[in-house]
């Protein structure tokens, strides 16, 4: 029996700076990825850095 086939994740569409658009093109020419896919791994990129802000804080 075949198994079933995973359904494709919805994307999500959310607003983007004419910015971060160039730049999203530009490193998915360059990686061989589409435009999407750039800006999903380089917004994944930089959450992290904005969390790890808080974190590096001193105590004391």
């Amino acid at each position: 029996m075949a198994k079933k086939k995973n359904a494709p994740s919805p994307t999500v569409v959310t607003a983007t700076s004419a910015a971060e658009a160039y730049e999203a093109a530009y490193f998915a020419r360059k990686c061989g990825l589409t435009p999407e896919e750039a800006l999903r791994l380089m917004r994944e990129a930089a959450a992290p850095a904005l969390k790890t802000s808080d974190s590096r804080k001193r105590k004391g």
